[in-house]
């Protein structure tokens, strides 16, 4: 088995600890980071409770799935599959796209804070799409724009829920 799939096993077993871990704290955290701007019929932490949950759960999946792949990687027997992404190269390519997939999160995250939730938002789904190999940019751009309306109308109007606006245009 090459040294290469060994790292790329260990990395995914890292990864999902840390994201299982993580998103534990933020269900853990969540009722007390959430602020209550506008007075709603359910607490403003429901949906974000919610979101945290789902993910955890996800995470431990992923968890699973990783451990097994290190526990078939130390008993010296790997899937076929897993070898012909080795092989080909893909393996890596993977990665690489999981790397640019969470610093653009990360970016999201600081564009949350400074411009808000309607302009960033768009942004950062063309270029996800982009990194998944998006090839019609424009017309995805249209969509991610009419999309972020939508939601910001239907979370304000419907939901009572204040998106971010940003510092510098709050």
């Amino acid at each position: 088995m090459g040294r290469l799939l060994r790292r790329n096993i260990w990395i995914e077993t890292g990864i999902s600890i840390f994201l299982l871990i993580f998103f534990i704290i933020v269900h853990a955290n969540v009722e007390t980071w959430i602020v209550e701007a506008m007075p709603a019929t359910i607490s403003p932490a429901f949906f974000p409770g919610l979101v945290s949950m789902i993910l955890a759960v996800l995470s431990a999946g992923l968890l699973a799935f990783s451990l097994r792949a290190v526990r078939h990687m130390l008993s010296g027997e790997v899937d076929d599959e897993r070898l012909e992404l080795q092989e080909a190269g893909e393996e890596a390519g993977r990665f690489l796209s999981l790397f640019a997939y969470v610093g653009i999160l990360f970016l999201y995250l600081i564009g949350l804070h400074f411009i808000g939730f309607v302009y960033s938002t768009p942004v950062v789904m063309l270029l996800v799409s982009v990194v998944l190999g998006l090839r019609h940019w424009l017309a995805g751009l249209v969509a991610y724009i009419a999309f972020t309306l939508a939601v910001d109308y239907a979370a304000f109007h419907f939901m009572q829920i204040i998106l971010p606006t940003g510092v510098l245009f709050g």
